[in-house]
């Protein structure tokens, strides 16, 4: 008996691991996509990753984004506002959701998705706060060139982020004596997709 339950466990593990590549992979092959710029094929492939595991927000995050990139705005804003109310996407989506309804020149669903945005990196709070408070006194530029320079704005943010992430890292590891690779690429701080 002890015998059949280690068996089955055995084969619901391997199950489950080939699941879990299985996702993995098609969510590697979609984030390729998204790369290349092939937005419309992206947020098809997401779709498909997040029909097939509903708990991977990420590529749900980009599913939107990739939606958003090929100018689907309501499409985006219809996948993104659902992952508002997950705690691990929400800043993400927030973010997204309200540069989409930028784009569509809706201030009212732009105003709803950025009510609760927050972050704690701090120089892309910098350059987003301003633009929050703009959109809360009706003052924000509305449309889609707004909406890739606001989106641009924070991604140069970010890039500063982690630089100084980086450079903080290195010294502590100076400190210690235990001096990180310098060839090593530092691993990105995903904030925008």
């Amino acid at each position: 008996m002890n015998r059949v339950r280690g068996v089955s466990f055995l084969v619901a593990l391997v199950v489950a691991a080939a699941t879990m590549a299985g996702c993995s992979g098609a969510s590697m092959r979609a984030s390729s996509l998204l790369e290349q710029g092939r937005y419309a094929e992206a947020a098809t492939a997401y779709a498909r990753v997040t029909a097939e595991n509903p708990s991977d927000w990420r590529a749900g995050v980009r599913h939107g984004y990739a939606l958003y990139r090929q100018g689907d705005y309501a499409g985006a804003r219809a996948v993104l506002v659902p992952l508002t109310e997950d705690w691990r996407s929400a800043e993400y989506a927030r973010f997204w959701a309200g540069i989409a309804a930028i784009a569509a020149r809706d201030g009212d669903a732009a105003r709803t998705a950025w009510s609760g945005w927050s972050t704690d990196r701090f120089e892309v709070l910098r350059v987003v706060r301003p633009r929050v408070d703009l959109l809360r006194s009706d003052e924000l530029a509305l449309g889609p060139q707004s909406a890739d320079i606001y989106a641009r704005e924070a991604a140069q943010a970010n890039a500063l982020e982690e630089m100084k992430r980086s450079r903080d890292m290195f010294r502590r590891g100076m400190d210690k004596g235990d001096v990180p690779d310098p060839a090593l690429p530092p691993s990105p701080v995903e904030y925008l997709p």
